[in-house]
């Protein structure tokens, strides 16, 4: 039976971050309405047009109903704020009786603001500081919502680990890339299946080589969060932050 999992929180809490780890955890379909429109706009983010408002919630709607049809799980990533937004995906989870999932986020936080503003993706900081505000003063906690079979807090802080690609990941055999190493692989999946865990792939490859490596841990279902990048950690430095760094140079025990 597949689930819904419904994100709920204002611009900038890390929906997409939590959406994107569940997607790589259960296999589900990510819907978020802002990448719709922006594909239905030729790639232009925030360009959204009033005169199309139908047919962005007829095919959103559509998205859902085809992904549960088929028996796939289903991430809806956006704010879904008060009760009258969320209505209408509870009444299609209702339909195809499947369990829902609501990740509560709350109501927005100066951090979640600060986020989102430093990187606006073209949108004006001060449009962002009043969509912000709008959606803090709407916000309704979901807890005695009926329609949800339980509510999720996401974790407010995170644990990160790096991890080196070649000689941790795979054997090194660099510009190729070696045969998997099971036993860093079991281990980032472990460290995966919490949503409070962040893995980076720290490596010395960029460019192409560094496509290369991202595509094959895509192809290969290894899970990561971020290669060469902590987003969530602002050093004010190229340097990767992190709680623990694994490394074929380093003697913390992999299987561990």
């Amino acid at each position: 039976m597949p689930t819904m999992h419904m994100m709920i929180g204002n611009v900038g809490c890390g929906k997409s971050l939590i959406s994107q780890k569940l997607s790589k955890l259960y296999n589900t379909v990510v819907f978020n309405m802002d990448t719709y429109q922006e594909m239905l706009s030729g790639g232009i983010y925030g360009a959204y047009d009033n005169a199309k408002k139908d047919i962005y919630r007829e095919g959103e709607e559509a998205t859902i109903r085809s992904t549960l049809q088929h028996g796939v799980s289903l991430v809806i990533d956006r704010t879904n704020m008060d009760r009258k937004r969320r209505k209408r995906f509870l009444d299609i989870g209702e339909e195809f009786g499947v369990e829902i999932v609501a990740y509560d986020f709350g109501a927005g936080s100066d951090d979640d603001l600060m986020r989102r503003c430093k990187n606006p993706r073209g949108v004006p900081v001060e449009i962002w500081k009043e969509v912000f505000e709008h959606m803090k003063g709407s916000y309704e906690p979901p807890e005695k919502e009926k329609g949800f079979s339980s509510v999720v807090i996401p974790p407010a802080c995170f644990h990160f680990y790096a991890f080196d690609f070649d000689g941790t990941i795979v054997e090194n055999n660099f510009p190729s890339i070696g045969e998997i190493i099971d036993g860093t692989v079991d281990k980032l999946n472990r460290l995966y299946s919490d949503l409070a865990n962040i893995s980076i792939i720290w490596t010395c490859r960029s460019g192409n080589y560094e496509n290369q490596a991202r595509h094959f841990l895509l192809k290969n279902k290894i899970p990561f969060d971020f290669i060469n990048e902590n987003p969530l950690f602002d050093t004010g430095s190229p340097k990767i932050f992190a709680h623990e760094y694994h490394d074929d140079r380093n003697s913390i025990e992999l299987g561990a």
